[in-house]
């Protein structure tokens, strides 16, 4: 596998046609090697309609990316990449059994579904190592060789990058950062374990936490709101949240050793520094000293299209001849 410091600097190399499938929202657009989108669309995922409701709304919205992206001259593409919710089989193109998906989604084989109706290779891989990438070699990563990603929305997913080179394991599902054990006494995870990070400090968490309490909430964000006007159960509940936050960090520093933790998603861009802060202070005051002086705690360059701006990254990192051969028209 290629070095990702060594590709950050190419800008040549075609375009991909790039898919960032959610369990609330899916999107797609034409990206280029500087990370500059063009026809990006978005459409809700209905995923209360069935696996293949949500193949087929993939393969349209990605047509129709395509289509946009032609209209305005940058349609001419190599490959297809596809940032998936985890976990997946990126060899085999399959979405495996994600926890936000829905009980029926299940060994789904999206990657070859879209290549026969799209004409086009696909390459598919998890969202969080799709988002490390474009962070890697175009955003608050970029120069480092050994940092971890962290994203925090409706789930929590991350990445790992190691002396340059992105940690993906035998079965390609190393990273997944949101099941680490943070509370064995805690709340039951999605993934059927307790006191895992995802399950105090996901987005899903937290809501579900303040309905618990009593708060009339539909989503984390209603939980900050009510936090910020003073609401002991939310202020509780977030507090909480952020140390199971701040203890993961502490335990990345310990096992990873990383110059830097990129921390993305929506959750994490709307915490910022109220999150960051106790968690670079946890880390000084608890990891191995080495490490903790070293580590960066940083928030991430790129929102919601992070899966997008990193899918020329995921073609160059897996399947760089694609990018060699000529490309086809849109």
């Amino acid at each position: 596998m290629s070095d990702i410091a060594a590709r950050s600097g190419e800008s040549g190399g075609g375009a991909a046609l790039a898919l960032d499938l959610g369990a609330s929202r899916m999107r797609a657009a034409v990206v280029t090697a500087d990370g500059r989108l063009h026809g990006r669309t978005s459409r809700r995922t209905p995923v209360d309609e069935g696996p293949d409701a949500v193949v087929a709304s993939c393969i349209a919205a990605l047509e129709e990316a395509r289509s946009e992206a032609s209209s305005t001259g940058d349609g001419s593409l190599t490959a297809v990449a596809i940032a998936a919710p985890g976990p997946v089989d990126p060899d085999a193109g399959v979405i495996v059994d994600p926890p936000n998906m829905g009980p029926e989604f299940r060994d789904v084989p999206l990657a070859a579904r879209v290549s026969t109706a799209l004409g086009l290779p696909v390459v598919l891989d998890r969202d969080t190592q799709v988002a490390i990438l474009a962070e890697g070699a175009l955003g608050s990563a970029r120069g480092c060789r050994d940092y971890v990603y962290l994203t925090l929305s409706t789930g929590i997913g991350g990445a790992v990058v190691s002396d340059g080179r992105l940690l993906r394991g035998p079965d390609g599902t190393a990273g997944e950062l949101g099941h680490l054990l943070v509370d064995r006494n805690g709340p039951l995870c999605g993934c059927g374990a307790r006191g895992h990070l995802e399950a105090i400090a996901s987005g899903i968490a937290i809501a579900r936490r303040g309905r618990e309490a009593g708060l009339d909430v539909d989503g984390a964000e209603a939980v900050a709101a009510a936090a910020d006007r003073g609401d002991e159960r939310a202020i509780a509940i977030l507090a909480d949240a952020g140390e199971a936050f701040a203890l993961a960090c502490v335990a990345i520093v310990d096992v990873f050793d990383p110059e830097r933790i990129v921390v993305g998603g929506s959750l994490g861009r709307g915490r910022g520094e109220r999150w960051l802060l106790p968690a670079r202070e946890a880390v000084a005051a608890y990891a191995f000293r080495q490490p903790a002086r070293r580590v960066e705690i940083v928030s991430a360059t790129f929102g919601d299209d992070v899966g997008l701006i990193g899918g020329w990254q995921l073609v160059a990192s897996r399947r760089p001849d694609l990018l060699a051969r000529p490309a086809s028209g849109a």
